[in-house]
């Protein structure tokens, strides 16, 4: 039974670690990024870009972001929102992904 938990927790770190690394990678381009992902500009090194998530529901977004993927290389630090999202603009200046409310069926 010791076994099996070592086995199970050993499985469980290296599966955190390479969804952890795929968050950390180096890129130029989206298509190198999985999916999910956007080759953005980093936040501690302008000249690096790195796969980071596309914004969820409540996520700061910027409303001029290219789709994903986009060919060129990206000039900001957040990824475009989620397909079922938008980026919408609230009162305090900021632009944040919420539902699409123009493409829901009532």
């Amino acid at each position: 039974v010791i076994l099996k938990v070592i086995v199970f927790i050993t499985f469980c770190l290296d599966l955190c670690h390479l969804v952890f690394l795929s968050f950390l990678q180096a890129c130029e381009r989206d298509v190198q990024c999985g999916f999910g992902l956007c080759c953005a500009v980093s936040l501690w090194l302008r000249g690096l870009r790195m796969c980071v998530p596309r914004g969820v529901e409540g996520d700061e977004c910027h409303p001029f972001s290219h789709k994903v993927p986009y060919p060129g290389k990206r000039q900001h630090h957040t990824c475009p929102c989620l397909p079922h999202l938008v980026c919408t603009s609230y009162a305090d200046s900021k632009y944040r992904c919420t539902e699409d409310f123009k493409n829901m069926d009532f």
